[in-house]
């Protein structure tokens, strides 16, 4: 019975792998060369969902000429961990990885192809060797792809993106969660391979093997499925940031339009207005409001709703902690501050301090 759920979720989760890759290597919408790194690294990643199916069954030792070629397989994912560094980057746009220098990243793939070619080709004895080159392969591929992690992460990190704000980016930044998801995934999976190279490798429990391969399985057939379903909650969440590329914007003017909208929304609180608009406040400042929406997406990460929405938050925790306005009931303030719903007020106040405002203002006033 678990056999055949394991091999029914990994048939389900090759297949939809497959489409979601497929999908990236023909959609129009978005960046070319962004969206067939995702689809290679997809593509990569169904290889080692195949890849673990073959080594997870027990028939496969009887088969001992398939060893090879599925050992081969295996060291594409030395391709995963630059992949995800690259995506990261190139949805960011830190930077552009289509040339040259771009394939070193891939030296120590070629290098260990290469290696085993050559191995295979002077070497009889490769299921003798087989146990000795799978544990210092796995260490190599693990230290390899975490370094890759790491540097995706730092990436993140440097551009003020963190997993701690992983909720509240989902209504005011969708296209971050996308990227947090798309990265945490591999995180887990990373870790799940951690997990058997554990157990099958270092405590010698070679009946743990069809047990873990199940768990990576299911692993990869929920992180697909949670990239699907967030593309169909919203669909242009993979490419919202890269929707100005035709619009190149000198960084001297940016600045000047970026220092022009910070000190009008600082001096005039113009977010308190509860009609605001994009146009209106690219009006009130004097620039196109596609520029504007340009600039705040590329600077906060947000748009334009959720940047007004930021301030309007900021601006109502002043107020709840101020003594001041203790007599002003929460209801009076979410009105000052713009808001026009309870309901919205209270979800985005949630999002943003993990407290309710009643919660919050008791922290301040007794």
């Amino acid at each position: 019975m678990t056999l055949n759920f394991f091999t029914i979720i990994t048939i389900i989760s090759v297949f939809l792998t497959i489409i979601l890759s497929l999908f990236f290597f023909v959609t129009k919408k978005g960046v070319s060369n962004e969206n067939k790194i995702l689809a290679t690294l997809l593509l990569i990643f169904n290889l080692q969902i195949i890849y673990s199916f073959f080594t997870s069954d027990y028939t496969f030792q009887y088969f001992l000429n398939w060893h090879k070629p599925i050992f081969l397989v295996r060291q594409t994912s030395f391709l995963i961990g630059p992949l995800i560094y690259f995506y990261v980057n190139s949805f960011l746009k830190r930077k552009e990885f289509i040339n040259v220098r771009s394939l070193f990243h891939f030296i120590p793939f070629i290098t260990v192809i290469l290696f085993l070619l050559i191995f295979y080709r002077y070497n009889n004895h490769f299921i003798i060797w087989a146990s000795v080159l799978n544990f210092f392969d796995i260490i190599l591929i693990l230290v390899h792809n975490f370094i890759y992690i790491v540097l995706a992460v730092l990436s993140m990190r440097s551009m003020n993106i963190s997993f701690l704000s992983f909720y509240k980016r989902i209504t005011i930044s969708p296209h971050i969660t996308w990227l947090q998801i798309v990265l945490l995934g591999f995180i887990v999976v990373w870790i799940v391979n951690l997990n058997s190279f554990a157990f099958v490798t270092i405590f010698q429990r070679d009946r743990w093997c069809a047990f873990t391969a199940s768990i990576y399985a299911l692993t990869a057939f929920l992180f697909v499925n949670a990239l699907i379903f967030f593309l169909l909650l919203k669909p242009d969440v993979y490419y919202i940031i890269t929707k100005y590329k035709n619009n190149k914007l000198k960084d001297p003017d940016k600045r000047e339009y970026l220092q022009r909208l910070n000190s009008f929304m600082e001096t005039n609180k113009p977010f308190l207005n509860p009609e605001i608009s994009l146009e209106s406040l690219a009006n009130e400042i004097s620039v196109n409001p596609r520029i504007l929406s340009q600039i705040i997406n590329e600077t906060y990460n947000k748009n334009f709703k959720g940047y007004i929405s930021e301030f309007r938050i900021k601006e109502s925790m002043k107020m709840l902690a101020d003594s001041n306005h203790s007599k002003l009931t929460i209801l009076e303030i979410l009105y000052q501050v713009g808001f026009n719903s309870k309901s919205a007020f209270n979800n985005q106040f949630k999002l943003y301090t993990n407290l309710t405002p009643q919660e919050y203002r008791s922290k301040f006033i007794d």
